[in-house]
């Protein structure tokens, strides 16, 4: 069969793209092209261009965006679970923003791992439970990922059932590890209470706040193929057992461009909470150190929904609070300086100062939260049954003869 090639104008037709980033694929090596006899155009292969409108993502408007969100959707994979589409964010079709504002972390678990009705008990906990004690009682000073990623494969070693790979044997392990992860995240007995309210005691926070809670977690239960999903997910397809899939997920997750920016979202916010001149100060950062933390997303161009929900959930529920006004001040003025609004990173840290949670509890709503989606794409990636293996375009020297 041959090949069909198409002018330079009708592949960045194609993919609604100009001429410049046409040329910036090509030398990103996403397509190929070759020049055309007597004329100075190039021509391009119409099964590449194809190929490259498939993986990315619908409904970009800018090309700078689509551009950029190959970045994030390298390689794609089809998945059922979450969609992003016009600043819009939906798991299996429910918009979570709805869902955030009526709904637990668990009721999420059930649409995302399709158990609609599984009980959330947990079970055959006791031994595990005992290990859980007993690292909890050798790493009280470690941080919040740093527990869990030692908890987690203790408490694995007694969980026998969890190897069994039928569905109903890898739900009833899911269930048991976030029931585990939440005890090692509020340092409490394993509970069958909603996360949000077990965290809402253990942090002491009024029951008319605990709604802020629920709403973060669910809005970080998933976000298409992220770094840390993507992580679970490859483990997954190896065979391992929910487990493993899950601390792929935690040892990714604490990256300082993933869920660990929200320590240097807080940082940033003790650093200007003193300064006489918001604004100069952010300038000042800005020159020193780059992009602001917590502000911008390339899926989310006109804002990150996730922000602006729990930020509209923090006006409504706790109006007067003198954290959420040094937060929105920040937030108009890195968004005067740079046009970006402030992300779920930035929101979910404004929680935290907001609730008075402790240090780090930022990272540990999106930890908890993540998990359901982490347990999601592995039992999908189970489902498929295929091992996760990309091929690399290598760029190294060629071999000599």
């Amino acid at each position: 069969m041959s090949l069909e090639w198409i002018s330079s104008a009708e592949a960045a037709r194609r993919l609604g793209v100009s001429a410049a980033t046409l040329y910036a694929y090509v030398s990103r090596g996403l397509l190929r092209s070759e020049a055309t006899t007597g004329r100075r155009e190039r021509r391009y292969r119409a099964d590449d261009v194809s190929r490259l409108k498939r993986r990315r993502d619908v409904g970009r408007k800018a090309e700078s965006i689509a551009a950029n969100a190959l970045d994030f959707g390298t390689p794609v994979l089809e998945s059922s679970l979450t969609l992003i589409e016009n600043g819009r964010l939906y798991y299996r079709g429910h918009d979570a923003t709805r869902l955030a504002r009526s709904t637990s972390l668990e009721q999420v678990a059930h649409l995302l791992w399709e158990c609609d009705d599984r009980p959330f008990a947990p079970k055959n906990l006791p031994p595990m439970s005992t290990a859980l004690r007993g690292a909890w009682a050798a790493t009280p000073t470690l941080s919040t990922v740093d527990r869990c990623l030692i908890l987690l494969p203790a408490a694995a070693r007694w969980d026998h059932p969890s190897w069994v790979e039928n569905r109903a044997a890898m739900l009833e392990t899911g269930v048991r590890i976030l029931r585990l992860l939440t005890a090692a995240v509020t340092a409490e007995p394993v509970s069958a209470l909603p996360v949000h309210e077990q965290l809402a005691a253990a942090w002491n926070v009024p029951a008319e706040r605990a709604p802020l809670i629920r709403a973060a977690l669910v809005l970080s239960a998933d976000h298409e193929f992220n770094a840390s999903a993507f992580a679970a997910r490859v483990v997954a397809s190896t065979g391992a057992n929910l487990y493993g899939a899950t601390v792929a997920g935690l040892a990714a997750i604490n990256g300082p461009r993933h869920g660990g920016l929200t320590r240097h979202v807080a940082a940033l916010l003790d650093k200007i909470r003193q300064a006489p001149d918001v604004e100069a100060e952010l300038a000042r950062q800005m020159r020193d150190g780059g992009p602001l933390p917590g502000f911008g997303h390339q899926l989310y161009p006109d804002g990150d929904v996730r922000a602006a929900t729990l930020l509209e959930m923090l006006r409504e529920i706790v109006p007067q609070s003198p954290e959420l006004a040094f937060a929105e001040t920040v937030a108009a003025a890195a968004e005067r300086l740079t046009n970006r609004r402030p992300n779920v990173d930035f929101s979910t840290v404004v929680v935290e100062r907001t609730l008075g949670l402790p240090k780090d509890s930022a990272l540990a709503l999106f930890l908890l939260g993540r998990t359901v989606g982490w347990i999601a794409h592995a039992l999908e990636q189970a489902s498929h049954g295929a091992l996760i293996r990309p091929r690399a375009r290598y760029t190294g020297p060629r071999p000599t003869a």
